[in-house]
């Protein structure tokens, strides 16, 4: 992948290979604030798009929505999609907390409470994805209900941190506010689209995508959405969060009806996790 940070000078960066990629190794927070400016600029002068954010503690081989990590076929794939539609109609039928919130808005809001669908977690926030880098989401149980984050240790796991950055051409207003869409991708701001009883979402600058052009499973992939990645050492991404302990965001009134009304969840589409355990 050819990065379009590639025209990006600075002494305090400088573009390598790693895991198969270009990325731009930072080593100032001001070029990181640099790097995410340049590429929403320069990514808008050639046609409307929105440049959102996505930290990973290492680099994949793939990039796929929860849903569909592991799926190697068309049957694999239909077997994933009827089992969410399944689940989300079983919340339809047992929970009225999502009355407040547009049936398009559930698939992406449940997502952010542990459920695996087709969209895509990011941020429009720099400093949230880099929070998000320096953390392992660790979880166990049946189905993967139980939650907690960690934050990593410099010198305990020496590899670096990344910083995504993915295009979406989803611009175009809908009848649903909150929810945008272009030719290839949707993409919906839970901060717009569900009500603060929903805490989580607003605290943590939740931004999905999904791929709504080409849904086979051979478009399970979203690399090709991504235009540029950061790498910054754990030891200096800590440095420059400082605290940042208002992105957990355990406790919300949304999230209490989820854990009490909720349908038990399932192998493929996972279930609500009980956060902080």
């Amino acid at each position: 992948m050819t990065s379009l940070f590639e025209n990006l000078n600075s002494p305090y960066a400088a573009m390598e290979d790693d895991s198969g990629q270009r990325v731009l190794h930072v080593r100032s927070f001001h070029v990181l604030v640099q790097a995410a400016g340049y590429l929403k600029h320069a990514l808008a002068a050639e046609s409307p798009c929105s440049v959102l954010f996505r930290g990973q503690a290492k680099l994949h081989n793939a990039l796929t929505p929860r849903l569909y990590r592991g799926v190697t076929s068309q049957k694999m794939k239909m077997e994933r999609d009827e089992a969410l539609q399944k689940y989300i109609d079983a919340v339809r039928s047992q929970w009225t907390a999502l009355k407040a919130v547009a049936d398009r808005i559930w698939e992406p809001l449940l997502q952010h409470y542990g459920i695996r669908t087709k969209w895509l977690d990011l941020v429009d926030n720099i400093w949230v994805a880099l929070w998000f880098a320096c953390h392992n989401a660790v979880v166990t149980g049946g189905h993967d209900e139980y939650l907690h984050f960690e934050q990593r240790i410099p010198g305990t796991w020496s590899e670096p941190v990344y910083v995504l950055f993915l295009r979406s051409d989803a611009i175009d207003r809908t009848d649903q506010a909150g929810l945008w869409r272009g030719e290839h991708t949707e993409l919906v701001d839970l901060r717009i689209a569900a009500p603060s009883t929903f805490l989580r979402p607003h605290a943590q600058h939740a931004v999905l995508m999904r791929r709504h052009k080409g849904l086979d499973h051979n478009n399970i992939d979203y690399r090709d959405f991504v235009v540029g990645v950061v790498k910054v050492e754990l030891e200096s991404a800590l440095r420059w969060l400082g605290g940042g302990s208002l992105l957990t965001a355990h406790y919300d009134f949304g999230y209490r009806d989820l854990l009490d009304w909720a349908p038990q969840g399932n192998e493929k589409v996972g279930t609500v996790h009980n956060v902080g355990a």
